[in-house]
């Protein structure tokens, strides 16, 4: 029987209740489901499933992956040796296809926060071969001053794990019980075999790269599919702007689907959602989207940064009549391209360095910046630069006159 996730996370949180698995329940979350289509609980991969929008899991496989994971959890067998590949050095690794390095990167960033004072070979295994040791602890002595991570990290979570509270020191030698290791390597090599079909098309059977294997994945009404680019624009239909100037809310755009067309920003995958925008009195389509431009656009994340360089993004933003209209963009965007714009231009004496700047809406429709140049060590240069609202909506109509 199929139970929604919402369901499947409240009875993993009732059973997974030893310290290790604290972070376990999190985990049967649908933004998961990303990568290769499935939830991890330790060693098993529960696929999702969608049904009227909503993403599920099998109950039976729950309940099997639950137990499976409560009596490792109760008995977690001897210690064993972890054997950190310490000449493969990468601090900073917080989740990797080899957790072991996962977890080599995290004592790496603990033992920089500490600002430890004892020798950096005490990071290492007692025993460890003479010339991988050398290497290590130059690596090492590189990596630890320059360290600088901020307070409050999540921990290192592998298929439910919290690794770290399983990872002793023993003997001077990082150890790990010996059932954890096995649901953890198990958890490797499925989770591998599982992103490599992930990565082949659905239409032709290409596999697409690593770096490719977001850009063909997309969302629709049965779920995530991977799609090249090829198989996805003849699959779906070209968007041609018959939803402008309607409301979200209306019934013509609740019965119009969105996963019939190609998404209109990034134009390589099968959209998911009508996107629409969110500036007050205006509430109106602008056109279809896939879940990862939308949710990008949304937290003006990936080419939503530097959107003004995209010229389907900036085609999409002034599909909204309202600010095609009024020559605006969302205010998150507008305020993003005038900070562009100004640092673009702004610069203190002969000073060629671009600067940074913090911008502050005014009441009348400008832009408050406080610039700072950072290309003068030990000189704190900053000032402060006022933008009107005529000069905003100037920069507005020039790029909607570029890209039109």
């Amino acid at each position: 029987m199929l139970i929604p996730l919402a369901t499947a996370q409240a009875t993993a949180a009732s059973v997974l209740t030893a310290p290790p698995l604290r972070f376990a329940a999190a985990g049967l979350h649908s933004n998961f489901l990303r990568d290769t289509g499935y939830l991890y609980l330790g060693a098993a991969a529960l696929p999702g499933v969608k049904r009227s929008g909503v993403w599920h899991v099998d109950e039976a496989q729950l309940d099997g992956a639950l137990r499976d994971l409560a009596a490792v959890a109760a008995a977690p067998g001897r210690l064993v040796p972890l054997g950190l590949p310490w000449t493969e050095l990468n601090r900073g690794c917080r989740f990797d296809d080899d957790w072991r390095r996962a977890v080599q990167g995290e004592l790496v960033d603990r033992a920089a926060r500490a600002r430890r004072r004892a020798p950096v070979a005490d990071l290492l295994d007692v025993g460890l071969d003479r010339a991988a040791q050398r290497l290590a602890v130059k690596e090492l002595n590189r990596l630890l001053p320059s360290a600088r991570e901020p307070d409050g990290r999540d921990p290192l979570v592998v298929a439910g794990v919290v690794v770290m509270d399983v990872v002793r020191r023993r003997a001077g030698v990082w150890s790990i019980p010996e059932r954890w290791a096995a649901v953890l390597d198990r958890w490797r090599a499925e989770h591998l075999a599982l992103l490599a079909r992930a990565r082949r098309c659905a239409g032709c059977g290409t596999v697409g790269n690593r770096d490719q294997q977001h850009d063909w994945r997309s969302s629709g009404a049965e779920g995530w599919i991977t799609q090249c680019p090829t198989c996805a624009s003849g699959e779906h239909h070209l968007y041609g702007g018959s939803m402008r100037g309607v409301r979200y809310t209306s019934e013509r755009r609740r019965a119009s689907r969105a996963d019939r067309y190609l998404c209109v920003v990034c134009g390589l995958r099968q959209a998911a959602v009508w996107d629409h925008c969110h500036e007050p009195g205006h509430d109106l389509v602008r056109g279809p989207a896939c879940a990862s431009c939308n949710q990008a656009e949304r937290t003006s994340n990936g080419l939503w940064r530097t959107f003004w360089n995209h010229g389907p993004a900036v085609r999409h933003l002034l599909e909204c009549d309202g600010c095609r209209t009024a020559t605006t963009l969302p205010r998150r965007h507008l305020s993003a391209l005038a900070a562009a714009r100004l640092c673009s231009t702004a610069r203190h004496d002969r000073c060629a360095a671009e600067p940074s700047a913090t911008l502050e809406q005014l009441p009348e429709g400008g832009f408050r910046s406080r610039l700072e140049c950072t290309a003068h060590p030990g000189r704190e240069v900053r000032w402060e630069e006022t933008i009107d609202a005529e000069k905003v909506t100037r920069w507005v109509a020039e790029l909607a006159a570029e890209y039109s």
